[in-house]
């Protein structure tokens, strides 16, 4: 049974403009980034050994403003502190060049404080709210957010190392362009976005402070996009499944495999409330025929009176255990109806990707370019190609085409959403060729067996992950004889290679 990591201490600030207090700092997230690169966010980050030392009281609001000062300091070049004459600092030059030093790890960030005798101006710090990382990532956070105004003589400058592309707008801006697809916001972001939107024009120190937990109660990507995450049946042990409901006046629901009841009900609510918004439900889709996709798939067909669609190879593998109302073709349209922020007609495009799966589908929104891709690609484990459903040289076939069709936002099965899909197409692909060139560099040791393969190649791994990794070896020795460069033995018991 998979279990959920533990939560990392975080913090970040919604930075406010000192001449515009309606407009709000935002910037986006260094492409680079493993951890949700590209999405747009506030100046923030984890909270680290120092911040404990320099905020003496170790309470986790107290040390969340400190981590908070800090990391705005580090990533956009704002100091929120006051000199020993208690004035705002102004010298915009010496905070710089401390800045630099503090990156060059000539400096901490404590020792700059201490050396100049500042006082940092954490009671300027409007707690807004703490925010639990869904269970869609593997790295999780609980971060305390914070509101604050930015001193009169400083200007964010950002560190492209963690962020980029900052701006200035007021909530509405903020929200509209992403409403618009022209920039993706993390979950928390956009729900603290939401909740200003009714506060704009009121001064930070008229807000009432929170310190509790605020519930995501629904995880968006795209505006016609929601995640639910539950676990689902796996291979070897339960796992977090993405479930996501896909579409605008119309909508779809993708990949229902919860494994526990409390999946369905979770799933079940979000469903009725999109219908509460007037929103209609036309059906289920289906990327592939793997029990955590399809778990609860009848059920909810039945419960809810709508269809399914699947490619026909998928049908195929789910005779007597669900039906398939109809064929999903690649090059198929499925109507999503409209978006109802912006009235842009929305719509989906099947794409066929074997490998994996025999019938397996990815699904492209073309406009903006964001794919729903099931297990041709995960961000928090390996996809497995477990013959004979699974083919090794299909699959990779089936990468390259997803790849080519230009995606930027992709919302896989397992894992957190990738904001640069061709890159991460590349990188699965020159992850299988790294695998690859072990197995024949193992062949060249004379190891010959599935079994003493897989102790060479993924030395460590426990039972009964060993037993998944033989079947991801056969597939890639199924490719390599196809290919003409090994062959078996005794009907496939033993491997070399050819001569």
């Amino acid at each position: 049974m998979s279990e959920l990591p533990v939560f990392v201490p975080a913090a970040s600030v919604i930075l406010h403009d000192h001449a515009a207090p309606n407009k709000v700092y935002l910037a986006r997230r260094s492409p680079k980034l493993k951890f949700l690169g590209g999405f747009h966010a506030f100046p923030g980050g984890k909270v680290d050994p120092e911040d404990r030392e320099l905020a003496g009281n170790q309470e986790p609001w107290n040390l969340a403003r400190v981590a908070a000062i800090r990391e705005l300091f580090e990533e956009a070049g704002v100091l929120l502190a006051l000199d020993e004459n208690g004035n705002c600092l102004n010298d915009v030059t010496l905070l710089a060049s401390l800045r630099e030093q503090i990156r060059l790890k000539k400096i901490t960030f404590g020792e700059m404080i201490a050396r100049n005798g500042w006082r940092l101006m954490g009671d300027k710090l409007v707690a807004m709210g703490l925010f639990s990382t869904p269970p869609f990532s593997p790295q999780r956070f609980q971060t305390r957010f914070f509101q604050a105004s930015c001193p009169k003589e400083q200007q964010p400058q950002l560190n492209s190392l963690e962020l980029d592309q900052g701006t200035w707008g007021t909530v509405t801006q903020h929200l509209e362009r992403w409403h618009r697809d022209e920039i993706l916001l993390s979950p928390p972001v956009l729900a603290i976005l939401e909740m200003m939107k009714s506060w704009e024009g009121t001064s930070i120190r008229e807000i009432p402070q929170r310190f509790d937990e605020i519930p995501l109660e629904r995880v968006r990507f795209r505006s016609w996009a929601e995640v639910v995450s539950v676990h689902c049946p796996g291979p070897a042990m339960e796992q977090i499944g993405n479930v996501i409901l896909v579409g605008g006046t119309r909508f779809f629901l993708v990949d229902p495999g919860p494994s526990r009841p409390v999946g369905f009900e979770e799933i079940r609510k979000a469903i009725q409330r999109k219908q509460k918004f007037g929103h209609e439900f036309t059906g289920i889709l289906l990327t592939h025929h793997h029990p955590d996709h399809v778990n609860e798939a009848g059920r909810f067909s039945e419960k809810f009176k709508v269809p399914i669609f699947a490619h026909p190879k998928t049908a195929l593998k789910l005779v007597g255990k669900c039906e398939v109302h109809h064929s999903l073709l690649d090059g198929s349209e499925i109507n999503l109806g409209v978006n109802p922020e912006t009235g842009d007609e929305l719509r989906l495009f099947p794409i066929f990707t074997p490998g994996h799966a025999e019938g397996h589908l990815v699904f492209l929104e073309p406009r903006s370019r964001t794919m729903l891709v099931g297990d041709l690609i995960s961000t928090s484990t390996t996809i497995l190609i477990s013959p004979p459903d699974g083919h090794l040289g299909t699959y990779i076939h089936s990468l390259k085409l997803a790849r080519d069709s230009q995606p930027t936002l992709l919302l896989p099965f397992h894992g957190c959403p990738v904001a640069n899909g061709h890159e991460a197409f590349q990188q699965a692909l020159e992850h299988r060729e790294k695998r690859e060139s072990g197995l024949l560099n193992a062949l060249g040791m004379k190891l010959d067996s599935l079994e003493s393969l897989a102790l060479e190649i993924y030395r460590g791994l426990p039972e009964p992950l060993m037993r998944l990794a033989q079947r991801q070896l056969l597939a890639g020795l199924i490719k390599l004889s196809e290919e003409d460069k090994v062959e078996s033995l005794e009907g496939g018991l033993r491997w070399r290679l050819k001569k």
